[in-house]
């Protein structure tokens, strides 16, 4: 997915519609409990069209969680023309902004995952593909000077991830966040210690 609205999905439009019934159904009823019939009836579609194009739900999961943290971070990237730390900037201020209604989603297919290796499988490879995304924005950040080169990328891109699910997590325990004003202070000392440090003349 992306955030050109123009642009066409590379899974068209059917693909589209089984994701969005699959994540619908796996929300509202878990993922153990969701069932192939479930989705392709919410689809409008016959569990031979699901079948065609997937091995499972496994595999719906993993598309459902990948266009939500894909669309998370695209909903930035038109507000942060700076790249790479202006990205990780917006990320960490507007986390409490942000649509979190995909966490039970997300939260479903970790339980379920410690039952199905196949599934954990697929949610990891979710995560990595997410991963991915945001350590090559990580790395534009540094060639444009503005994140500091010796930082290793996979560990700000892990603390990134991290911060982001913590918060995810929660806010479906419905916990109280700290004030925007004193977030957002924090955020900016930890975004500004990964810029370049300053040499003495």
């Amino acid at each position: 997915m992306t955030s050109d609205t123009t642009s066409v999905s590379p899974r068209g439009d059917l693909g589209d519609r089984l994701v969005s019934a699959a994540a619908e159904v796996f929300t509202e009823r878990g993922y153990d409990r969701a069932t192939v019939a479930e989705i392709a009836r919410r689809a409008g579609v016959t569990t031979g069209a699901i079948y065609s194009r997937y091995r499972g739900k496994a595999d719906l999961l993993a598309d459902a969680l990948g266009d939500a943290l894909v669309e998370q971070i695209e909903a930035f990237l038109p507000e942060a023309p700076g790249g790479g730390a202006d990205l990780l900037h917006l990320l960490g201020t507007n986390l409490f902004e942000m649509d979190h209604s995909n966490g039970w989603l997300l939260l479903e297919g970790i339980v379920a995952s410690r039952r199905d290796p196949e599934l954990a499988d697929v949610i990891r490879r979710t995560f990595e593909d997410d991963e991915s995304r945001l350590a090559k924005l990580v790395e534009q950040g540094k060639a444009d000077g503005a994140i500091d080169s010796s930082l290793d990328t996979a560990a700000i891109v892990h603390f990134a991830a991290s911060l982001g699910l913590g918060v995810k997590v929660g806010q479906l325990i419905q916990r109280t966040p700290p004030g925007a004003d004193e977030w957002n202070n924090v955020i900016d000392v930890v975004v500004g210690a990964a810029a370049p440090r300053q040499t003495s003349p």
